[in-house]
């Protein structure tokens, strides 16, 4: 459905609207000083390949849209945000590492890369599940197996504290 890629970048380099709703963020969520703790920043571009056909359109599917996405995991925390490039819109959340799932898009069910986060996001009192956009390109892939190993690292600690 999109042409995505990604690029790794530090905090300060991110677009500005994903920059400022993920600072933002941190200072809701009491973060502290966010550009201190990043272990890795990624921003994602996705183009949609093409234009949903009248039926989807009809359905609901709607048109889709440029999108711009910034992923920065902390030892403790993924943030991200999104911004729907024509709209000018910026949203961002943030989840804990020690309360979250990720797994892999199939391939199968849907023509899209990137993962499926499930955690409890910020302002939210239940778990949900949300779409991470990554390209399939190495950074794409970097992100990816990053995440996968610091919420397994999360878990481990965390399951070795209660062992004590």
């Amino acid at each position: 459905m999109y042409d995505r890629t990604s690029r790794r970048c530090a905090l300060d380099a991110l677009e500005p609207p994903l920059r400022a709703a993920l600072l933002a963020e941190a200072e809701l969520q009491r973060l502290g000083d966010l550009s201190a703790v990043v272990t890795a920043c990624v921003e994602t571009r996705s183009v949609p390949r093409r234009r949903p056909g009248v039926l989807s359109r009809l359905l609901g599917g709607g048109p889709t849209q440029a999108s711009l996405t910034a992923a920065v995991l902390t030892p403790r925390h993924l943030l991200l945000a999104v911004t729907h490039v024509r709209a000018g819109s910026t949203t961002a959340l943030c989840g804990r590492l020690d309360d979250m799932t990720v797994t892999e898009v199939d391939p199968r069910l849907v023509m899209d890369s990137g993962v499926s986060v499930c955690t409890r996001w910020s302002n939210h009192s239940e778990a949900g599940s949300m779409h991470v956009g990554l390209g399939d390109d190495p950074v794409g892939v970097w992100f990816k197996d990053v995440l996968r190993r610091a919420v397994q690292g999360t878990r481990r600690a965390q399951g070795d504290d209660r062992a004590r």
